[in-house]
């Protein structure tokens, strides 16, 4: 699929990060402006189910040290 399933998650925030600092200064080319956006939508999808995914085995941690199932 997309290489940036290879990635970190920190490695994905550091790629969001400078896609979104091409498209604040304007320094994406016109012609590709649309993979741009469409990759960082991509990256935001990606690192919002990896943080829900964690968020859900850290709080199974929590129940588990509560005793709860």
């Amino acid at each position: 699929m997309s290489e940036t399933n290879e990635l970190t998650y920190e490695e994905k925030v550091a790629k969001l990060d400078e896609i979104l600092v091409r498209l604040d200064n304007s320094e994406t080319p016109i012609d590709k402006l649309a993979e741009d956006v469409k990759e960082g939508a991509r990256l935001i999808k990606e690192l919002d189910k990896k943080l829900k995914q964690v968020e859900e085995e850290v709080m199974d941690a929590f129940k588990e040290l509560d005793g709860e199932d």
